[in-house]
Parts: C-alpha cells; sequence; structure tokens
C-alpha cells in the first residue's frame, strides 16, 4: 500500500525542527550571554576593588533585603545574590530564545550592529520594566552607563554565539 504525505505534516514537521533548534541555540546563547554579563560586572567590581558589589546592590534592590552588605545578614546576602543570579540568568536566557526567533521571523544578518542594538534596546527595555515594577532607583552603583554597556555585551555574545551555532556568517 502506498504512503502519501501531507503538505502541512512535513511542514509542521520542519517547524518543530526549527522551533527545538531555535529553543536549544537561543537558550544556549541567552546562558553565554547572561554569563559574560556577570563576569563583565565581576571584572568591574574587581577593577574597583569592590568585589560582588553590583550583584549586591542589584539583588538587594530588585529583591529587598535590607541595606545591602549588611553584616548580621551575610547568609541572606549570598543566597538573595544567588536567587537574583539565578533569576538573571532565567530572563537571559529567555531572551536568546526570542533573539533565535526573531532572527528566524525577520531574516536578518546575524550582524554585530544587530547584537549592539538588541542589547541596547531589548536587554535594556527588560532591565527598566524589571526595575519599574520593583521601583527600583539606579542611583548609586553601578548606574545606567555601565548596565547599557554589559548589554550591548551580552547582545554582542548572543549574536556571535547564534551567528557561529547556525554555521551562517554575514558575507565578508
Amino acid at each position: 500500500m502506498a504512503v502519501y504525505y501531507q503538505a502541512t505534516e512535513v511542514a509542521q514537521g520542519t517547524y518543530r525542527k526549527l522551533l527545538r533548534q531555535d529553543l536549544l541555540w537561543g537558550g544556549l546563547a541567552g546562558i553565554l550571554a547572561g554569563g559574560a554579563l556577570t563576569v563583565f560586572f565581576f571584572g568591574y567590581d574587581v577593577l574597583w576593588f569592590r568585589p560582588m558589589e553590583t550583584p549586591d546592590f542589584l539583588s538587594g534592590a530588585f529583591l529587598g533585603g535590607g541595606e545591602a552588605g549588611a553584616e548580621t545578614v551575610e547568609k541572606l546576602r549570598n543566597l538573595r545574590i544567588a536567587i537574583f543570579t539565578s533569576l538573571h540568568m532565567i530572563a537571559f536566557t529567555l531572551l536568546g530564545i526570542i533573539f533565535a526567533r526573531f532572527f528566524r521571523f525577520t531574516q536578518l544578518r546575524k550582524t554585530l550592529l544587530v547584537g549592539v542594538l538588541w542589547g541596547l534596546v531589548v536587554c535594556t527595555a527588560v532591565l527598566a520594566a524589571g526595575m519599574q515594577v520593583t521601583g527600583t532607583q539606579m542611583a548609586a552603583q553601578p548606574g545606567w552607563p555601565g548596565l547599557l554597556a554589559g548589554n550591548v555585551a551580552a547582545g554582542v555574545v548572543m549574536v556571535l554565539f547564534l551567528r557561529r551555532a547556525q554555521g551562517v556568517d554575514p558575507p565578508r
């Protein structure tokens, strides 16, 4: 007996394959970008001889917990930083997946300019939305210039990874 394949079944299979690929590569790109941002701010803090000040400040601002760096609640401070870092990595994983889907739908070339704009606009918009929801004020360290530079670096890391992972480089 002959087997006939419907065109919609083939299209659905191709769509699922592309969706799985975007979820995998986008998730990995987000994890790498979140890790790069973590290393960026750790280096920034070490440069100014204040290790862990940025995650301490951001976790205290977003999650609460009193004065950042209080000695009496050292274990709670470390737990708060760990929770914030986990949420940070989840957010960047989701941003990486959205970025991979964005490239799939728009068919844009994966250039560094697109990565810079993604970090500058989308990553910063997500940060600003989180700050608006939690009522965080960004008057203290690291300040907007450091956060914008970190988000741009994260966008560049995402686009570089997606370019390499999907084997698509823009023409030279």
